[in-house]
């Protein structure tokens, strides 16, 4: 089983399910990995702030067990590890480009009733392409296409508001991100 965050590439997703694993989707933030990890027979866990977990070490992230178990079979494959993403991207569908803007206020999750609820009633206001699905695992993402999402989630650990989209050009990833964020500070002022 592979274990990944909501914000998470669905790359992971793909490659996982092409070697046969099963993928389970869970909020931000590795506590939820490290829970499905002491459940068993998980193979690796991550989440976006570069924690990994490897099942038959420990559930934890592990800086140095990490990178000094799987440098090897990297450099054995004699491949940059630039190229072999690039492989795995062309093996499962191509590419798609990934980014996160953080909008900081104080008062984001206080202001006029601004809330995850509130941006779920708001959703069929949602960019200028179908939303296929919407799920509020954490915050909201909305399913837009292939490898297409946007997602909004307040931070747990800071006055942020967390805007995530991946798209399949860099070009896109922009345009959506940037069209997030005047409708978050619209719904944060009140709009």
């Amino acid at each position: 089983m592979v274990i990944k965050t909501v914000s998470g590439s669905d790359l992971m997703e793909l490659v996982a399910r092409g070697l046969g694993r099963e993928v389970v989707e869970k909020p931000v933030g590795f506590k939820y990995i490290a829970a499905e990890m002491l459940k068993g027979e998980v193979l690796i866990g991550g989440e976006e702030s570069g924690g990994v977990g490897v099942g038959v070490h420990l559930p934890e992230r592990d800086a140095c067990w990490w990178p000094c178990s799987w440098w090897r079979p990297w450099w054995r494959a004699a491949l940059p590890l630039g190229e072999r993403l690039d492989r795995l991207r062309a093996a499962h569908g191509g590419g798609s480009a990934y980014d996160r803007l953080d909008s900081a206020s104080r008062t984001w999750p206080a202001a006029n009733g601004w809330s995850a609820s509130s941006l779920r009633r708001r959703r069929r206001l949602w960019l200028e392409c179908p939303c296929l699905e919407a799920s509020n695992t954490d915050g909201l993402k909305l399913r837009l296409g292939p490898s297409h999402w946007l997602m909004l989630r307040f931070s747990g650990t800071e006055p942020l508001l967390r805007l995530y989209c991946e798209a399949p050009s860099q070009e896109r990833v922009a345009a959506v991100l940037a069209w997030a964020q005047q409708f978050a500070e619209a719904v944060g002022a009140g709009s």
